[in-house]
């Protein structure tokens, strides 16, 4: 054996037990160390500012100065700067590193000045305050790129290659305060505006693809290209708390008037997670998983003042409660977009409401729709009795005799059975819960829920109407008995219960068809039903009466082209062409391509391979010959 290898083995034991005792079994982080890390890693927060800034040298600083921080914490204890005990600050500070490099890199390397990157977050932080949304000052609106290609009242705000015979920058630059811009406020910087000519002069292209992005939701995207540096923490799959659900909401309530994308106090704006992250002018104001060293939380939880948000409501405790559980989790960020804003999380009260409807049983929906229409008719007309009648589908209500709610009942069941057997839907509700038919046996009691309930006044011919929601939080039919003597100008109740039941069941997926569709289909129905009604025998000659004076065949589809009264006799003719050409299965196929979102005339180009013009001019020739 070596000399060395028996010198090795010959080591008295105690002599091993010594070294082993005197080596740090494993070294540790103190407390006090722990929070020097944590302060290191907010002042890091503050590198993404100064990048943003064009301040590069200070953040080359700041960055020399913690790494040389850290180097000395990890000396102390015993460790490598970048072993996870120190909270992760060397992978930070690389990241940075990696930023900045690529900063200067493109600063280095010319290029032209991007409207999205550069002209859009000075636009976006001086102008929309007067110029954005409806009421913008001179008509000119400056918060999308199109509202920049419109102009205001003054004429085009750009004139491309051309900065000195651009609308923007005379106004930019006029020596008067009183005409320049912005208005009220510090005028822009040499630099700020020089950057915007530049632009002009080099054509003013705007470089993204949708002019209808607003500006602040454009400025935010940019940077988020600039800077790698702004981690988005994604979930694990054990979460308890949804950003998206739970935190979103409340932040945007509570923070986004002090903290959007327009007016971003402090530097910080709260309006998407992806500029939560990337914090304000005093750095990052959440470090995931660090709740204490957060500034976001330690302002809303009052662990430091101002206690935020300011001048309003606090935090609920269930706010509170999240906010911890989600720092204690990471801080995942559950969307599909970072960018996102946050205003889009918060659901309107009609979306609650859904999502009530959505969760009842079948026999709940049945007893609330009941209940809710019982309610209805109190508050149009509190001083007359009724009666009712509940078949599978229907709740039939009014203040007629019992016995012709139980014929009404019996008509629409067998409407109902017809659309049924018409559209395959099966054997199951159409609507959740029954559908109400209310039947008022007097103009008042019609022309009242008209008032009270629709809060509207009804045309004197309006014999009936329906109204389905998406959700079905509503789902009925008003109809006025106008008896059951028809004419010429009178259907009698039950074709205009066929006709008003109609449009409900094809409206009832939350899709609206045109109102000759509706009303057209509602006749046809009624017509195959009751074929003997002399009603039907006139239509021909009012549709003939009403086309007569289309200057364009085509707006026979179109919506509104007809008055009310004109619009069932044309919508009857039309749907008994369209199903007489094609036949009944190829007429639904249409009706339900409509229903499912597509417009008419793609619904028509897909189901009879024509388009609108070609079948407008076809339907007008066998109209002619009826």
């Amino acid at each position: 054996m070596p000399p060395f290898e028996i010198r090795r083995a010959s080591l008295p034991v105690a002599l091993l037990l010594l070294l082993l005792c005197v080596a740090p079994a494993s070294a540790q982080v103190t407390a006090e160390q722990r929070q020097e890390l944590t302060q290191i890693k907010r002042d890091l927060g503050k590198v993404s500012s100064l990048i943003r800034k064009k301040e590069l040298d200070e953040a080359a600083s700041l960055l020399d100065s913690a790494e040389d921080q850290l180097e000395s914490i990890a000396d102390s204890a015993g460790l490598e700067p970048d072993d996870r005990k120190l909270l992760g600050v060397m992978p930070t500070i690389e990241r940075y590193r990696k930023a900045l490099e690529n900063v200067r890199g493109k600063a280095g390397g010319g290029g032209g000045v991007s409207f999205s990157k550069d002209v859009a977050p000075i636009i976006a932080e001086n102008c929309l305050g007067c110029h954005s949304g409806n009421r913008a000052r001179g008509n000119l609106r400056l918060d999308t790129f199109a509202g920049w290609k419109r102009g205001g009242q003054n004429g085009l705000l750009l004139r491309p290659r051309n900065s000195n015979a651009s609308l923007i920058m005379a106004r930019l630059v006029a020596p008067n305060p009183q005409q320049r811009m912005p208005r009220g406020r510090a005028a822009l910087s040499p630099e700020q505006i020089r950057t915007i000519a530049t632009w002009i002069t080099q054509g003013a292209r705007y470089d993204a693809d949708d002019d209808g992005v607003p500006l602040g939701d454009l400025a935010s995207r940019a940077e988020m290209e600039d800077d790698p540096t702004v981690v988005i923490p994604k979930p694990k799959g054990n979460e308890t708390v949804s950003f998206t659900r739970d935190i979103a909401p409340f932040i945007a309530n509570l923070c986004g008037n002090c903290h959007s994308a327009q007016r971003r106090s402090g530097g910080l704006s709260l309006a998407n997670f992806y500029d939560m992250m990337k914090g304000g002018d005093s750095g990052r104001v959440i470090l995931p998983g660090n709740r204490e060293g957060s500034r976001l939380f330690r302002l809303t939880g009052g662990l430091e003042g101002p206690r935020m948000p300011q001048g309003q409501a606090r935090l609920t405790r269930k706010n509170y409660e999240d906010l911890v559980k989600w720092f204690d989790e990471g801080n995942a960020f559950d969307g599909e977009d970072p960018r996102t804003p946050l205003r889009e999380y918060v659901k309107t009260e009609a979306e609650m409401e859904a999502e009530k409807f959505a969760s009842m049983s079948d026999e709940e929906f049945n007893k609330y729709r009941f209940d809710h229409s019982e309610s209805q008719w109190k508050r149009a007309l509190p001083n007359d009795s009724y009666g009712f009648v509940q078949s599978d589908d229907l709740l039939v209500i009014g203040n007629v005799s019992q016995q012709r709610l139980q014929q009404v009942d019996e008509w629409g069941q067998s409407a109902v059975d017809e659309l049924r057997k018409m559209f395959g839907s099966g054997s199951d509700q159409p609507w959740k819960g029954r559908l109400t038919v209310f039947v008022f046996k007097d103009r008042f009691g019609y022309d009242e829920f008209n008032l009270v309930i629709e809060e509207r006044r009804a045309d004197p011919k309006m014999v009936g109407h329906s109204r389905v929601t998406t959700g079905f939080q509503e789902a009925y039919v008003a109809l006025l008995d106008v008896g059951d003597e028809a004419d010429a100008e009178n259907p009698g109740l039950r074709v205009n219960l066929i006709d008003h039941m109609t449009g409900a069941f094809v409206r009832r997926s939350g899709n609206a068809p045109p109102g000759w569709l509706l009303r057209g289909l509602g006749l046809a129905i009624a017509a195959k039903m009751q074929p003997a009604n002399p009603y039907f025998r006139n239509l021909d000659k009012l549709a003939s009466q009403a086309v007569g004076s289309l200057r364009d065949p085509e707006d026979v589809f179109a919506e509104g082209t007809f008055s009310p009264s004109t619009t069932g006799p044309v919508g009857y003719t039309l749907v008994e062409y369209m199903m007489s050409a094609g036949g009944t299965g190829r007429f639904v196929r249409f009706v339900n391509s409509i229903v499912q979102g597509q417009s008419t005339a793609a619904s028509a180009r897909a189901v009879y391979q024509s388009s609108l013009d070609a079948l407008a001019r076809s339907y007008l020739k066998s109209l002619a010959k009826r």
